[in-house]
């Protein structure tokens, strides 16, 4: 047989056939066309005809697909659509195809094909219809049908040869015996399809192929562990021969080897290795499996029964002529079971099925429905392009989707020139993704001109284009150029390129061009078969399906909103055309109403039986009928007199036969409706004719003069009733309406004369018309006549600063045509006089109203008004803001009393308590040198110089040889009477102190300017503070002062809080002072400070104490504090002060919390006071949202307790007091050592020096202080003890000096100009610097006070006059309020100290001030 004639299919015959040609499966079940020839293609009526079944070609359909009692017989016709179909079956498959001309017995009529071909162009890719099986879907892969089952379905194994590759490759599994293959690859055919790949091919007839058998002999079995075949055991022959007979692939391992035969249909699977495995061990066949296998053998040799059943992928190794050597994927299926023999097992059976087309089914499939899922969530094209190129990079495994490149296609909007007949339209493909791909690529333009476009993938898309099914392309025959594979990033199996793609035409509907192109490469380890082909065309179905919905969602959607947009153009037009007539009908109808609004006649529409649709104002004023709507059933006669409705009647009978009527009637008031409503409109034609209708309500009858007419139809019916009414009264009451004018006149006359205000008509030009006396006596104005006199009272008689003011109101009274009011000064004066007979003159304010009068015209031609004297109400005005202005005055020097006498007092108190500290400091020095000089008086030294020798001991030694005993006594008790007595002189300044700050903090609370101003602080480091400031009392009078803390204040966790911790220390110290003076004389001294914490507000049921009513004063506005309001999360913290003093009885509790109230009068005689402690308490606990109570037993102590209410701060604000809080911890060590090292100094007789005590790290080192201070007396006592502790002192009397001595400090710059009266003289180097560490500045002082000369420091510093940064300066002043402390630290104080201070505050705020300024810069 020919060669060429193997490699022929039915479908090379029916590609080349020009007659028009289908094939039908008829299985599975309903028949489908599965192909159509390019001939039947190019016939695009006759191949939409008969493609798909429908009524029109059922009879064909049945003709087709009626074979079963037929086949194999011969070919019949049929003539349809004048064509002569005839038929040939092929197994399960019927080939259609036409004929020209019929039987002989029945010419048809000739049918013009257009089927003529060159034959040397390459015919175009054919076409395959795939057969979907609706139960393919749900079945799963077992019942899916592929393509190759579409076409050619065999039911015998003789069938099978039709074909010789199987529906999934064979595997063909590797091995290292190459001379063993050598050998055999004379035996072995390598069986391929066609070029054209059809699914058929003719048998294969060669006699020259040698079968199986003859291979098997031809093997040397000697050369193998089974040895010659002859010799070979009864039980492998039995096997061998009945694995011979089997149609499934099997194999049999015998011997302890494992050596391996296997059948015809196994041999399919070894591929190019057969008959070279045949032989060889298990190893040899499977390589890595065959341990597995090895392992499964040995169990069952053991069990001698059983089956081991497996499946797994296995990679195949493949060889070709173009492509070479490459791997398969092959999914097998096997089983191993044990050949016994004698209780000996002696071999395995290991049959092998593939399951590789269910394995890819499923993965393909699952995939698929992936992307449908995916896809009909998109809503336009350009979601659909990302939504695909989405899905195809999330299908794991990648295996199928080595490489994707995906384009949209749409017409080139730049492209100006015609479509070309070789290139087709200009059409551009623009990148929607790519997998695979890398960046710049290329394989992967971003964008291609298809008609411009030379390269090769430009020709490869757009051939493409042109068909509608995918295009196979391969790099074994050129048409997958290798040169653009290079550098690509394959997705699939790591390092194999694909060796073949597929162009996807994406078509939505036939009719249409390809909106995109879909490049896919294929699986390189999976051969292009039919399984392949049918995954690839359901792909592209799925693609052009969902793509065709997304187009007709967005032409739905675009038709949708064209509908919307033409159906609201057309609604907007015929609303513009409505609203125009509407308009027109509602125009004609207004100026009919307005027409009828200015004619002083009642008129009315309606019909003969009295119904009435329309009524002018006219009408209802005429008639006096109440309401202004239809008026139905003759209602209309209610408002008529009773004897005249007969006559209404009986005119309105009359129109029935005439044309219009005339009569007259009386119009009564109605006494049982309602008093009529306000009419809707108004009818200005009365007025202007001046004519004055009464109301109905205050005449007894209107005479009404009516006119009807009737309008009529062409059949002489009444359409309307026109009735036309006049109101005849006003000429029957025209002479009594006169009358009544004129007395009405007379008596406004008559009020005007009588009225106590001024009354006046004037015309534009300011000229009295007419007034009535009281305006005459007002302006001081002679009465006479305006008539006969030129009269002006507004130029004579106004003041003339108010003169403008009032022809201001004329000008817009003319202007707005409004009444305008205004008060003005008379040149006249008004006297007064009060109870106690004082008169009082004062100018004469009047306020004068001004209303024009307008003319018939309606313009205006004068203006009236009158004139109110408010002399009385301007006098009571003006005497309230002066004694207003006197108020806030006295408030001011009683401010500026208050801080004049604080600051007097301040002074002087600071100085007494320095000398009398000063004083206690030297006579204990003295007390301790009496103990030394008793001592050594009586052992004196003869050769000791009196310098050596203490004042004590000098004092001692002078007084002779007296009794030194009694004389050393009654000097230790003038030392400790001295002492005692500078104590006093303490606490009695502290106390004086504690009486200005009541005085201050009273002054505040009356004019409630007291503020509370929360800072974030430690409330533990508050309350130490406040006992602190008692310990030297306490431990003077032996009371025992401790501080308790409370476990809810622990359990809150509670660091820092929000709250003025001035007010809270200073009610601490009011409670404090009070604890101590009441206890220092009992028997048991204790004094204890216990403070608590919780979210909810204290109550007298979760405290010991009974709690002060709030002060009523305390709701007003003014007390409101601004720092409070809005804050959230409160924290309420509880004190109380606990002593064991006397006591008060419940009496002397009554009396507690009131202003300059003490318990009882032997309170001040025997402890003193001034009863205002508890009274400022009580204020500032409830000016911070809490209250303060008492709790007391006589003779058992008293517990005084307040709660405010704090908040909890923010991160920042806890950062910032931690940070404050660590610089005054270091200022108070470096402090205690200080004095600790002072004292030591002292006690030793060194110096004391405190400049030099050790420091902290975090303090800096104080040098030298300047005092600025005004008053000698504080600036000497002042140096004296700062110089006392070690430092160096300078002073300055003002700040003009204080910046002198500036200049001559190590901080000043020199050569820098003069600032501030200072001279610009450079200091001498010769002259030793100041060592300027802190400046004490006073801020009342002459010449220049402290704040001037701070902000000129400042200045300094800011313009470099001033090395080493920021210099301290801390105001001390006299000056205590906050307004004042605030003040000092805007104009550049660092902080401020009020006098009266001690030295160890002072020290201490020095430091804590110091190591604020170094930890700022």
């Amino acid at each position: 047989m020919h060669p060429p004639l193997l490699s022929s299919g039915i479908i090379d015959l029916l590609e080349a056939d020009p007659r028009p040609s289908f094939i039908v499966a008829l299985t599975p079940h309903p028949p489908a066309v599965v192909y159509t020839n390019p001939a039947l293609d190019s016939h695009r009526a006759l191949l939409d005809v008969i493609a798909t079944r429908n009524d029109e070609n059922r009879e064909m359909w049945e003709w087709m697909t009626n074979l079963l009692p037929q086949r194999g017989s011969g070919a019949p016709s049929f003539s349809f659509l004048d064509v002569w179909w005839t038929r040939s079956v092929v197994q399960d498959m019927v080939v259609i195809g036409a004929n020209e001309s019929g039987p002989s017995l029945e010419p048809p009529r000739k049918v013009r094909l257009d089927v003529v071909q060159d034959h040397h162009e390459p015919l175009p890719p054919r076409r395959a219809i795939p057969v979907p099986d609706p139960a393919s879907m749900v079945a799963g892969p077992g019942a899916t049908l592929s393509a190759s089952q579409s076409t050619v379905v065999p039911q015998d194994p003789d069938s099978m040869a039709l074909d010789f590759r199987p529906k999934s490759t064979p595997v063909v599994l590797p091995t290292s015996l190459d001379d063993r293959v050598a050998a055999g690859s004379d035996m072995t055919q390598s069986l391929r399809r066609s070029a054209t790949d059809s699914g058929w091919l003719l048998p294969d007839a060669m006699s020259e192929q040698p079968s199986f058998l003859d291979v098997i002999y031809s093997i040397d079995w000697a050369a193998t562990p089974l040895g010659l075949m002859k010799s070979w055991p009864a039980t492998l022959e039995l096997s061998f021969n009945q694995i011979l007979a089997d149609s499934r692939p099997i194999a049999i391992y015998w011997g302890p080897s494992y050596s391996t035969i296997y059948n015809e249909a196994f041999s399919k699977l070894c591929g190019s290795r057969h008959p070279a495995l045949l032989g060889m061990t298990v190893e040899d066949v499977w390589h890595e499996s065959s341990e597995q296998l090895k392992d499964a053998m040995r169990s069952l040799a053991l069990k001698q029964k059983g089956i081991v059943e497996d499946e797994g992928r296995f990679f195949v190794e493949r060889e070709s002529d173009l492509e070479g050597t490459w791997l398969e994927e092959t999914y097998l299926k096997w089983s191993v079971a044990p050949i016994v023999d004698g209780n000996e097992c002696v071999g395995f059976v290991h049959p092998v099925s593939e399951t590789t087309s269910t394995r890819l089914w499923e993965r393909r499939m699952k995939m698929l429905i992936d992307l449908g899922e995916v896809l009909v969530t998109a809503r336009d094209v350009k979601s659909y392009w990302e939504k695909v190129i989405q899905e195809l990079a999330s299908v794991e495994p990648r295996y199928d989707i080595p490489l994707a490149i995906l384009y949209s296609v749409e017409d080139d909007p730049d492209s100006a020139a015609a479509s070309s007949p070789r290139l087709g339209p200009a059409r551009v493909c623009r990148l929607a993704g790519a997998l695979g791909v890398p960046a710049g690529h290329p394989i992967a333009p971003d964008t291609l001109n298809l008609q411009t476009g030379e390269d090769a993938l430009s020709s490869l898309l757009r051939d493409a284009l042109g068909t509608r099914y995918p295009v196979l392309l391969q790099t074994k025959d050129g048409t997958l150029p290798q040169t653009l594979l290079k550098d690509l990033q394959w997705r699939g199996f790591e390092g194999d390129p694909c060796r073949a793609a597929v162009i996807c035409p994406i078509r939505p509907t036939k009719s249409e061009n390809s909106m995109g192109i879909l490049l896919l490469g294929l699986n390189p380890r999976r051969p292009y078969d039919n399984d392949y082909r049918q995954y690839i065309s359901l792909l592209s179905q799925k693609l052009t399906t969902s793509l065709a919905s997304v187009v007709l969602l967005e032409e739905e959607t675009r038709r949708g909103r064209t509908a919307a947009e033409q159906a609201a153009y057309d609604q907007a037009m015929l609303k513009e055309k409505l609203d125009f007539q509407t308009k027109e009908a509602n125009e004609s109808i207004q100026m009919f109403e307005v027409m009828t609004e200015f004619v002083p006649v009642g008129m009315c529409f309606g019909d003969f039986r009295g119904n009435i649709t329309f009524a002018n104002d006219a009408w209802y004023k005429i008639t006096g009928y109440p309401g202004t709507g239809p008026i139905g059933n003759q209602e209309f006669l209610s408002c008529v007199k009773d004897e005249d409705r007969q006559i209404i009647v009986a005119e309105y009978e009359k129109l029935k036969t005439t044309r219009n009527v005339e009569f007259e009637f009386r119009v009564k008031l109605q006494s049982n409706l309602d008093v009529a409503a306000p009419l809707t409109r108004n009818s200005p034609s009365f007025e202007k004719a001046g004519l004055d209708l009464a109301p109905i309500d205050e005449i007894k009858e209107r005479h009404v003069l009516a006119t009807a007419k009737a309008e009529r139809a062409s059949d002489g019916t009444i359409i309307r009733i026109l009735t036309c009414l006049t109101d005849v009264t006003a000429h029957k009451l025209a002479a009594e309406e006169a009358v009544r004018r004129a007395q009405q006149a007379e008596n406004l006359k008559r009020m005007a004369e009588f009225a106590t205000v001024g009354m006046y008509d004037m015309d534009l030009d300011g000229r009295l018309l007419g007034a009535n006396n009281v305006f005459f006596e007002m302006c001081g104005l002679e009465k006479v006549d305006p008539s006969e006199h030129l009269i002006k009272p507004w130029e004579a008689c106004v003041h003339e600063e108010d003169l403008a003011l009032l022809n201001e109101k004329l000008y817009a009274m003319e202007l707005e045509d409004k009444p305008q009011n205004v008060e003005i000064r008379l040149k006249t004066t008004w006297t007064a006089e009060d109870g106690a007979g004082h008169k009082f003159l004062a100018p004469r304010w009047v306020q004068a109203t001004l209303m024009p009068v307008r003319s018939t015209e309606g313009v205006i031609q004068s203006f009236t008004g009158c004139l109110s004297d408010v002399s009385l109400q301007k006098w009571q005005l003006e005497r309230e803001k002066q004694r207003k202005e006197e108020a806030i005055e006295s408030k001011r020097q009683q401010e500026n009393f208050i801080d004049m006498t604080s600051h007097e007092m301040r002074n002087p108190l600071s100085a007494i308590i320095h000398c009398a500290d000063a004083i206690t400091a030297t006579l204990t020095r003295v007390q301790e040198l009496v103990g030394v000089g008793s001592e050594s008086l009586k052992y004196p030294k003869q050769d000791t110089e009196m310098r050596d020798v203490d004042y004590g001991t000098a004092y001692l030694y002078a007084a002779g040889r007296g009794d030194t005993g009694s004389l050393q006594c009654e000097v230790r008790k003038l030392v400790e009477s001295s002492i005692d007595s500078a104590e006093t002189i303490v606490g009695c300044a502290q106390h004086q102190k504690r009486i200005v700050d009541d005085i201050l903090t009273m002054s505040k609370l009356d004019s409630k300017l007291l503020a509370i101003t929360p800072i974030t602080v430690d409330p533990l480091q508050m309350v130490k503070e406040a006992l602190k400031m008692f310990e030297v009392e306490a431990r003077r009078v032996d009371i025992n002062l401790s501080m308790v803390v409370d476990k809810s204040y622990r359990e809150l966790g509670i660091k820092y809080l929000d709250f003025d911790p001035s007010r809270l220390k200073q009610v601490l110290i009011n409670l404090l002072t009070n604890a101590l003076k009441f206890t220092k004389t009992g028997p048991t001294r204790n004094v204890s400070v216990a403070i608590s914490a919780s979210r909810t507000r204290a109550s007298e049921a979760t405290s010991s104490v009974q709690f002060i009513p709030r002060s009523e004063e305390f709701d007003d506005e003014d007390y409101e504090q601004p720092a409070l309001r809005g804050r959230g999360d409160p924290v309420f913290l509880m004190f109380e002060v606990k002593d064991t003093g006397q006591g008060l009885t419940l009496d002397e509790k009554k009396s507690l919390f009131q202003r300059f109230v003490q318990a009882s009068s032997r309170t001040h005689v025997k402890y003193g006071g001034s009863g205002l402690g508890l009274f400022i308490s009580r204020r500032l606990a409830e000016l911070q949202n809490g209250a303060i109570g008492v709790a007391s037993q006589p003779g058992v102590g008293s517990t005084f307790a307040f709660y405010i209410e704090t908040y909890v701060p923010s991160e920042s604000s806890i950062r910032e007091a931690e940070e404050h809080a660590a610089v005054t911890r270091a200022a108070v060590i470096d402090t205690e050592r200080a004095s600790s090292a002072h004292r030591k100094g002292t006690q030793s007789g060194a110096s004391g020096d405190l400049s030099t005590a050790p420091r902290s790290d975090a303090s800096p080192k104080i040098s030298g202080i300047l005092v600025v201070e005004d008053n000698l007396i504080n600036q000497q006592i002042t140096r004296r003890g700062l110089m006392n502790m070690g430092f160096t002192v300078d002073v300055a009397n003002h700040g003009l000096e204080c910046l002198e001595k500036l200049r001559k400090t190590d901080r000043f710059v020199q050569g820098a100009p003069s600032l501030g009266g200072m001279n610009g003289s450079a200091t001498p180097a010769a002259v030793v610097k100041f060592p300027l560490s802190v400046i004490l500045m006073d801020i009342e002082m002459p010449v220049q006070d402290g704040l001037t000369c701070t902000r000129n420091i400042r200045e300094l510093e800011r313009t470099g006059m001033i090395t080493g940064g920021r210099i301290p300066i801390i105001a001390v002043s006299a000056n205590a309020r906050m307004e004042q402390i605030i003040e000092a630290k805007e104009a550049g104080c660092d902080d401020v100290l009020v006098k009266p201070y001690r030295f160890p505050e002072l020290l201490e705020k020095m430091r804590i001030v110091m190591g604020m300024v170094s930890a700022g810069e």
